[in-house]
């Protein structure tokens, strides 16, 4: 199954996939680098398929796929822009649970991608992570990857 087939079988986000990184809005495109484009497989906006449905929750940004060179299958970059500072930490957590919790459930046939959660700084980043917040980004499996993903042809193994 593709990504996008995955997307239009997935609850409220049937209508919602992208060719490219068309998904992104403008200002978070510049934060995302496909080392080839043309891998890029599509890109669905999460958070505003579900700002309806969740407008208080802390609802995670976008899902991007890739097809690396090394990979049958498509790869997919669940990727958060965010402010990257020590005071938004618990936020962007609370972010990855959310997405997490969703793919545990609404989400299923996308959960069945291999995939990496992605904290990319949608500014400065002015943070120094204490022992407790790595921790919990570990649990979440969460990375930050400074201001710019950069997808790789060849996925590391």
């Amino acid at each position: 199954m593709t990504f996008k087939e995955a997307v239009e079988q997935t609850k409220h986000l049937e209508t919602a996939w992208k060719p490219g990184l068309q998904a992104l809005r403008a200002e978070d495109k510049l934060h995302i680098d496909p080392e080839d484009p043309r891998k890029l497989r599509g890109s669905v906006d999460v958070d505003t398929a579900w700002q309806q449905l969740d407008p208080h929750g802390n609802r995670w940004d976008f899902g991007i796929a890739y097809q690396h060179s090394n990979r049958e299958d498509e790869f997919v970059y669940w990727v958060e822009t965010h402010t990257a500072s020590d005071s938004e930490v618990k936020k962007v957590l609370k972010k990855a649970q959310w997405l997490l919790n969703w793919l545990k459930s609404g989400g299923k046939v996308l959960a069945q991608f291999e995939r990496e959660i992605i904290w990319v700084s949608s500014g400065a980043t002015t943070f120094t992570l204490n022992a407790p917040q790595k921790k919990q980004m570990a649990l979440a499996g969460l990375k930050h990857c400074g201001s710019k993903l950069r997808m790789l042809n060849q996925r590391p193994d």
